[in-house]
């Protein structure tokens, strides 16, 4: 049981360095975003979540689902 996993010898690859200048750092939507644009889509969440969960499970069901929106989103 003292043998080897694996037989093979393995050879080290070269290590190739890389120009920071090749890189470039990319933005992403949130980081732009201002306040009032994540306020928005915050809203935008909470009235699509609502308005789903009417359609599949009637009007009887609006408060509940506000509430739950109001704490999960």
């Amino acid at each position: 049981m003292s043998e080897p996993l694996v037989d093979a010898v393995v050879d080290p690859q070269p290590v190739t360095e890389i120009s920071t200048t090749e890189i470039q750092p990319v933005e992403t939507a949130a980081a732009v975003q201002s306040p009032l644009e994540d306020a928005k889509s915050a809203f935008s969440k909470f009235v699509a979540f609502v308005e789903h969960g009417i359609e599949k499970l009637g009007s009887e069901a609006e408060a509940e689902l506000v509430t739950l929106a109001k704490k999960y989103l």
